[in-house]
């Protein structure tokens, strides 16, 4: 009987160690707790420490604080009345919850319990195992983050794919129409029978169709340099009123003349007396723009455009411009900035454009470190503002604008040209145009040609130098005739040429710039400031 009991002992003591062994390489901590609102513990194995931060010792008996006060206050309720429910039917709790832990951190923690009965059924006290699973839960719940950033994503991919085909369904549109009439009416010219009149008539929509069309393919363009990152703001002096001006000059002369429409240019109340350091290509390109936007919907009344000044310090000088027309439902305020969107209803569908316009708008103000604004309702006309920062600079003495409109009758000595064009049709344009001024023409083919031509002949005035050509591009033959006649001017011709390349041109030391395709006044005011 004795070696019996001994035999019952040393068992009890094995049973022991292998479950005190079990216990302490398990990643959670088991307990033993009364059935109360404090879940006040009998016992708790020492990963206790691991998980909350206390010690079995401040955990038992509630001796430092209750498991309770540790489970995170949310889910306390929640979590008694799962185990007054489970207890009911004998069920297994398995829940997780956050916890606080000693040092004041939350974690996440799955907890897996059930009661103990004794043989009458009365519950006398609750077993279980807690185990840390923060690792899990934040990946879990970075992978729902990643899907909904998915889902999210390809609900934008799905709406840019819609917009993108209703833009291309769009453009082809607005390309065909110009096409259209540019080749059906130079079709028609070749007909003998044609009046003045209506020869006149012809060529005026050939050469309005051709500037839709060009209009068109600039939009494009620029848009894609955008969206690619190709254009960053080019910083220069300019004076504002000058640039106002300019732009009130220009556009007047394209408003249609069925419209019953007044473009003001209104004087602001404070005017600059300074010039302000910005990007003039850009700024003139956003009025543009939105002088442009509101003059296609606006039939009769007015487009007003003026600036005012905040001189506080981190000022900005904000531009307006307010108009007559349809105006803009609010609920299309914000998508009307966005690419390839265009508002259609029965007001706007027979109005064109590429729906780029207020988009490459934004894009600039944005990349001139301001932001632009939309006040409208519809039917209401519209006022678009936008703000970029005031950068003041010292007063200039003069000013140069090459905007002033140049008469021919300016040109009255004749020049020597070097025209460096590779294209037969644009040489033969060239040629065309100067020689009404009594200029006499020279061609090269390529670079190496200008280049041998320069060397050969010292009585050449002027080279307009295309910029993409064989054997020697433009830039490259620049660098060769400013080495033989460094005093020699050279003008940049290229189909190239958008917002951002004037500056690259200049940079390279050509002495003027004009932009293909190439209309007399813009010719002529080029070779008049040589000239000049």
């Amino acid at each position: 009987m004795e070696n019996s009991g001994a035999l019952i002992v040393e068992e009890l003591d094995d049973s022991r160690k292998t479950l005190a062994t079990i216990i302490g390489v398990l990643p959670g901590f088991v307990y033993r707790c009364k059935n109360d609102k404090d879940w006040t513990m009998i016992f708790v194995s020492n990963q206790c420490l691991d998980v909350t931060g206390y010690t079995p010792d401040e955990l038992k008996f509630n001796k430092a604080i209750s498991f309770n006060e540790v489970i995170a206050e949310e889910y306390r309720s929640y979590l008694y009345s799962r185990w007054k429910a489970l207890l009911k039917v004998d069920g297994m709790l398995k829940e997780e919850y956050k916890i606080v832990r000693k040092d004041g951190k939350t974690r996440w923690v799955l907890e897996q319990g059930k009661g103990v009965f004794d043989e009458k059924g009365k519950l006398l006290y609750l077993d279980g195992y807690i185990t840390d699973i923060t690792t899990r839960k934040e990946a879990e719940e970075r992978l729902v983050q990643k899907n909904i950033e998915l889902h999210i994503a390809k609900e934008r991919a799905e709406d840019s794919n819609k917009l993108k085909t209703a833009f291309l369904a769009n453009l082809s549109h607005e390309i065909r129409t110009p096409m259209n009439a540019i080749l059906g009416f130079s079709d028609l010219l070749k007909e003998e029978d044609l009046q003045s009149e209506q020869r006149d008539n012809y060529v005026e929509i050939i050469n309005n169709s051709g500037n839709h069309l060009l209009s068109l393919i600039n939009d494009i363009i620029e848009m894609s340099k955008i969206e690619t990152g190709q254009i960053s703001p080019n910083l220069e002096e300019v004076d504002v009123n000058l640039l106002m001006g300019v732009v009130e000059k220009s556009l007047a002369t394209t408003i249609p003349s069925d419209k019953k429409l007044e473009l003001k240019y209104i004087q602001p109340r404070v005017r600059l007396t300074e010039n302000i350091k910005t990007d003039p290509v850009k700024l003139r390109q956003i009025l543009t723009n939105l002088i442009s936007n509101s003059v296609k919907f606006t039939d009769v009344g007015s487009v007003e455009f003026w600036y005012e000044c905040n001189m506080s310090e981190g000022g900005s000088i904000n531009f307006f411009v307010k108009d007559t027309g349809i105006g803009i439902d609010r609920e299309n305020h914000r998508e009307i900035f966005e690419r390839f969107n265009r508002i259609l209803n029965e007001q706007t569908t027979n109005r064109g454009g590429s729906g780029l316009g207020l988009a490459i708008a934004k894009a600039y103000v944005e990349m001139m470190g301001g932001k632009i604004d939309l006040e409208s309702e519809y039917g209401k006309g519209s006022l678009f503002k936008f703000s970029i920062p005031l950068i003041i600079c010292k007063r200039c003495r003069t000013h140069a604008s090459g905007d002033n409109l140049i008469n021919s009758e300016d040109m009255t000595s004749s020049m020597r040209i070097l025209v460096a064009e590779d294209e037969d049709t644009n040489f033969l344009y060239l040629s065309a145009l100067l020689s009404k001024f009594n200029h006499i023409i020279f061609r090269a083919g390529n670079g190496k040609e200008a280049v041998d031509l320069v060397r050969d002949d010292d009585t050449i005035d002027l080279v307009l130098m295309d910029i993409k050509m064989p054997i020697l591009n433009g830039f490259d033959a620049l660098k060769q005739i400013k080495k033989i006649r460094p005093c020699l001017p050279v003008i940049a011709q290229t189909a190239y040429a958008l917002s951002d390349d004037e500056q690259s041109i200049r940079a390279a030391g050509f002495d003027g710039y004009i932009a293909k395709p190439i209309m007399k006044q813009q010719l002529m005011d080029a070779i008049n400031s040589i000239c000049k």
